[in-house]
């Protein structure tokens, strides 16, 4: 995170605070606490050596983690039209659903892409590790036997978190989580069309149902597919992929959520929903991954299915062949060129 990205977060959370009310008393500079907060969600560092780190005990940052943690997480809305009256807080603000004319424009970009028409966005589960419950603690476990939350996201081409659905226990699959949360009750009870229009769909992996409601997913591989029906599975996967990419986003950034030492829900819910809030106003505010990243993001790594033709502009001669080869057969994403991994026979030779 920049420090101009910083200065704006601190901006809107204090001002939000002020609305709600919420300064009793001015304890200490209010970047310092955003500061404390952030650094805490940011590593895996336990409450003592965060507390030794900015000189305050761990009581302290403890008040001022929950302090700005209920302060920027509340209940998410779904669509802007009628559950954002219900909804308060940051994430109110941050984790909303898209209106028809922004499905519309996720759609065009994802069909450019993909050649994969009507995707408005991408939903899938992962588990957010955490310490067994003092209750009920054998319905926490995963199929990898680890103790876990589910957190489902909805999200659109731009890695941001559209819908978020917290809390279930990690012994549930991806199919149960869907039907229990609020999103599956909205596409059934709302009017036609104030979620997903005509035409419109999700996409998830095999985990998922085809349903009335547009949920696509991928043709069950029992090894007899045919060519069209292993095309689509292809295509669907690139639109797919978005959401697991959020996913790594979100945990290598917010590093607390790999393993989250909490014993209480509601701190648990709250926590991961604040991350991903932070995650959508980062994305919101213009920041590039290029410089999380430390090198230049391409076409084809933003959005799967789309090769920048200046990355093959200085290829000699021979790989030349190899490439024009790769295209005729289709398999032009695949072709990697491992001249720089295995020693030339020449430099073989001078070694020898």
């Amino acid at each position: 995170m920049s420090r101009v990205m910083f200065e704006e977060l601190c901006g809107v959370v204090f001002n939000h605070v002020v609305e709600k009310n919420r300064v009793i008393r001015k304890r200490r500079p209010f970047q310092d606490i955003m500061l404390m907060v952030v650094w805490l969600m940011a590593t895996p560092d336990c409450f003592r050596s965060v507390g030794l780190r900015f000189g305050v005990t761990p009581s302290t940052l403890y008040y001022v983690y929950s302090y700005v943690i209920l302060a920027v997480d509340r209940v998410q809305p779904l669509c802007s039209s009628q559950s954002l009256k219900s909804c308060s807080e940051l994430a109110a603000t941050q984790i909303i659903w898209s209106d028809a004319v922004e499905r519309t424009h996720i759609s065009q970009t994802f069909e450019r892409a993909t050649h994969f028409p009507g995707v408005i966005c991408c939903i899938y589960c992962t588990h957010i590790n955490i310490t067994a419950k003092l209750e009920d603690a054998r319905q926490c476990i995963n199929r990898h036997h680890s103790y876990s939350i589910n957190v489902q996201a909805v999200v659109d081409h731009n890695l941001l978190a559209r819908h978020l659905h917290v809390g279930e226990v990690g012994s549930m699959n991806e199919k149960r989580v869907f039907t229990r949360s609020p999103l599956h009750h909205d596409l059934l009870h709302l009017p036609p069309g104030l979620v997903i229009g005509p035409d419109e769909h999700l996409v998830g992996d095999s985990a998922y149902v085809v349903t009335s409601f547009e949920m696509m997913a991928p043709y069950p591989n029992n090894c007899h597919l045919t060519e069209r029906q292993l095309n689509f599975n292809k295509k669907l996967s690139q639109c797919r992929v978005r959401v697991e990419n959020a996913f790594a986003r979100a945990k290598g950034k917010w590093r607390r959520l790999k393993f989250l030492h909490v014993r209480n829900p509601r701190n648990l819910v709250e926590h991961v929903t604040a991350s991903f809030v932070l995650h959508n106003f980062l994305i919101r505010e213009g920041e590039q991954m290029e410089a999380e990243l430390a090198s230049p993001i391409n076409d084809n790594e933003m959005l799967a299915g789309v090769i920048d033709e200046q990355l093959i502009d200085d290829v000699p001669e021979a790989e030349r062949v190899l490439q024009d080869a790769a295209e005729a057969r289709g398999d032009k994403n695949r072709l990697f060129y491992s001249d720089h991994l295995l020693p030339l026979p020449e430099e073989e030779e001078r070694e020898e």
